[in-house]
């Protein structure tokens, strides 16, 4: 009993935390780490359960402080909206529980699979009605409106705040799944390094990270397309569509060019930890402006680079295919 008690407070302490995380800021993208910190004591399939409770939990607050389950369609659409980034996560997190034993590249691309789903699910409820469309891109104007509306006013005086409300929001939607795979990403490598860190070989499995050579072929076909829709007229949706997915392709080949960066400092520096170096990495990329580029730009360029050239280095290793 007293097992089930401690398991139990554990438990609810977590989902606190969790939902706590989900509401600060950078934070909210890895909120779903200490739902799966459960399965280290408690097993892959209970801590699953407990992500499903967390998110159910979060979806019934959040309808109910904003009404949507009370405002009729639009109520609905807006809650569809919110909970895009919370289902995403609390989904990759099942699924990333669920696919152990697979390949890293393949296990990402299944991560996203849910919110592939839920995005085209409530693409296609907004859309059927058109009067719910333009409800609600005026709800999401006037947020926009009210929220960098006076700023805005006073450095672009007589700006029409209706275009930049159109163009941040055709922004948003074009890196929503780049951004929310950053996410993943972070949260699954924060929950595998706690998971492992006693496990002497941990280090060197991230510095074997690494993708089949064909698979950087999605890269360079992805942001050619982009390219080609810069002379090309397309649909909106089909321009954000390979928008999106030009974007996860670069932030998968991120994380290859992260384990580049950390195999090469580890030759040099053998108390360099991974953890230690993204810690590193964020920290500069958020706080030293133009720092952030050479990041976004760089470490997807090493990745991609890794594919056709040795860059590693790692004095004759045999590499792990993880793809």
């Amino acid at each position: 009993m007293d097992n089930r008690l401690r398991t139990a407070g554990e438990a609810v302490l977590l989902i606190i935390l969790s939902m706590i995380m989900s509401n600060i800021g950078v934070a909210s993208l890895i909120a779903v780490v200490p739902l799966l910190f459960f399965s280290i004591r408690h097993g892959r399939r209970n801590a699953s359960i407990l992500v499903a409770a967390a998110f159910f939990i979060n979806l019934v607050i959040t309808g109910l402080r904003g009404g949507a389950f009370t405002a009729g369609k639009l109520g609905i659409a807006v809650l569809l909206v919110s909970m895009f980034i919370p289902l995403s996560l609390s989904a990759a997190g099942i699924m990333w529980l669920s696919t152990k034993g697979m390949g890293v590249l393949k296990r990402l691309f299944l991560t996203l699979l849910p919110s592939f789903i839920y995005s085209a699910g409530s693409i296609a409820f907004v859309y059927s009605d058109r009067a719910l469309l333009d409800s609600l891109s005026g709800v999401y104007e006037n947020a926009f409106a009210s929220l960098a509306g006076p700023v805005l006013s006073m450095v672009l005086p007589g700006v029409d705040m209706s275009l930049l409300a159109y163009v941040a929001l055709i922004t948003v939607l074009s890196l929503s799944f780049p951004v929310l795979l950053c996410g993943i990403c972070a949260s699954c490598f924060i929950y595998e390094t706690a998971l492992h860190s006693r496990e002497s070989g941990w280090e060197e499995k991230v510095m074997r990270l690494e993708y089949s050579p064909d698979a950087v072929w999605g890269l360079i076909i992805s942001w050619a397309i982009v390219l080609l829709f810069r002379f090309v007229s397309a649909p909106l949706l089909l321009e954000i569509a390979v928008m999106n997915v030009a974007g996860i392709w670069t932030v998968l080949y991120a994380v290859q060019g992260f384990s580049v960066v950390f195999a090469r400092l580890r030759r040099r520096i053998m108390t360099m930890r991974s953890m230690t170096l993204l810690f590193i990495i964020l920290v500069i990329g958020i706080l030293v402006p133009g720092i952030n580029l050479i990041v976004i730009i760089g470490l997807p360029l090493i990745g991609a680079l890794e594919s056709f050239f040795d860059l590693k280095k790692l004095g004759g290793m045999d590499y792990e295919d993880h793809s």
